[in-house]
């Protein structure tokens, strides 16, 4: 049987990881940008420049190393050794990247380059906790379990993500506050770190044998293009992940320039309302995935969001818009919980036509366009404010600048939702294919189970 085989322990501790993972590349993903831009004073089109390059790297990086995971074989798995390796080299990371030389605009941008890049190697192979979730966790009951704790610790992640740097940051322009919050950040990643890998991390032995498959780099990355599921599956990611990222790039000039807030604490406080929100509702989408379905309800969230965050174009005060945000935490809350979910189907799937587990070659690969849609959300601000007139930053932005703030907090978003939906339509495992491939994966678990035996 595939039901309860860790006990609740093991699962908190593993679920560390996702707080970790989310804490860490959230304070990363909204913080650099803000501190090049206004307190380092880079050139916007230098960042986009960096941030392009980056993705280069990341075409052959994530991918890669997902490759390499799927054919390792040591006494500790698969997985595991990747994430211990990684871990020391990201802590130390998310401190020297907020004390880089300013003696030109050249050095610096190729010490944001290279900081840029160090630290997605390193990450890239944290992220491998997302690896083991649909290797350890199979059935349908305990894959949900799971996955609502491990969307609370992400959640709570992403609120001190926000919350802990509006501490030490009082001014975007000041940068020992951000050196302080990276110092304090790296803290507490690694001490969750430590707990994720020392009691979560475990790996099942039946998929002992899945490392000697016979796909090579290329023919699996081409295998795994020509499934359907995934490649809807990748651009919803994508989607997602853009949503995200140009929210939490732009909401510090937001609050600032349009709401007026000058509290850098009241910034961070603004989506820390709506990852409040998000937790509060796990339990219910939790509810709604066993009830009709991943599918269905992910919809359900991706309209919702959508829908409450139309008045962020026009509200004006602090007061407005952490009521405009607690209503938008209960459809981001189904979308936080939904897009981590889904890939498990399509893994499964694959699982069933190749008889081994790649969860390293898709995550992988869906990492990699994580990293791309950090550069179309670069791309998006960089463009608004070019046009703009906003390419350097000033403190009194003009009214276009205003307006450009607006549109990039809810029309870019809207836009991404909308695609979004149009690709879950087309996504081929409603509920009734993912019961039945539930019990096709048992059965194939307990013939790799009595292999391992009589080997």
């Amino acid at each position: 049987m595939e039901e309860n085989r860790f006990s609740i322990f093991q699962k908190i501790s593993f679920s560390t990881g996702s707080f970790s993972q989310w804490f860490v590349n959230t304070a990363f993903n909204t913080w650099v940008f803000s501190f090049y831009y206004t307190a380092v004073g880079l050139n916007v089109n230098l960042i986009m420049l960096a941030y392009i390059c980056w993705t280069i790297w990341n075409a052959i990086n994530d991918p890669l190393f997902g490759y390499i995971s799927d054919r390792t074989h040591t006494r500790w798995g698969r997985r595991k050794p990747f994430i211990m390796l990684g871990t020391i080299p990201v802590v130390i990371i998310e401190i020297i990247l907020w004390i880089p030389p300013t003696s030109s605009q050249f050095i610096t941008f190729i010490y944001l380059l290279i900081m840029l890049m160090c630290y997605d190697t390193f990450y890239t192979m944290i992220t491998f906790f997302d690896a083991l979730f649909p290797e350890l966790y199979v059935s349908i009951k305990e894959r949900a379990q799971v996955n609502t704790m491990k969307q609370i610790f992400a959640t709570v992640g992403l609120l001190c993500a926000f919350l802990i740097p509006g501490i030490f940051i009082g001014d975007l322009s000041a940068k020992g506050g951000y050196f302080i919050n990276g110092i304090v950040s790296s803290i507490i990643v690694g001490a969750s770190l430590l707990i994720a890998i020392k009691w979560g991390v475990k790996e099942k032995a039946e998929y002992k044998f899945d490392s000697k498959h016979e796909f090579s780099f290329l023919k699996g990355l081409s295998y795994t293009f020509s499934n359907k599921g995934f490649v809807l599956y990748t651009i919803m990611f994508f989607l997602y992940e853009y949503i995200t990222l140009v929210l939490a790039t732009t909401v510090p000039l937001y609050a600032q320039h349009v709401l007026g807030i000058s509290n850098t604490f009241q910034t961070s406080l603004i989506l820390g309302v709506m990852f409040i929100m998000g937790i509060v509702t796990v339990p219910l989408w939790r509810y709604l995935d066993v009830k009709i379905g991943s599918k269905k309800s992910f919809a359900l969230s991706l309209v919702l969001y959508a829908f409450t965050s139309i008045p962020l174009l026009f509200i004006n005060s602090f007061g407005t818009a952490v009521i405009t945000v607690i209503f938008m935490g209960i459809g981001f809350g189904g979308m936080l919980y939904f897009v981590y979910l889904l890939i498990s189907d399509v893994i499964d799937s694959d699982e069933l036509k190749t008889g081994v587990r790649r969860e390293g070659t898709f995550f992988g690969i869906t990492n990699f366009f994580m990293r791309l849609a950090m550069i179309l959300s670069i791309i998006t601000i960089g463009t608004v404010f070019n046009t703009t007139g906003w390419e350097e930053y000033v403190p009194n932005p003009n009214v276009n600048a205003i307006l450009g703030l607006r549109l990039l907090v809810f029309l870019f978003p809207a836009v991404a939702v909308g695609a979004t939906l149009i690709c879950l339509y087309f996504y081929p495992y409603p509920r009734k294919r993912v019961l039945e491939m539930k019990k096709e994966l048992e059965s194939l678990h307990d013939k790799k189970r009595e292999r391992l035996s009589e080997s």
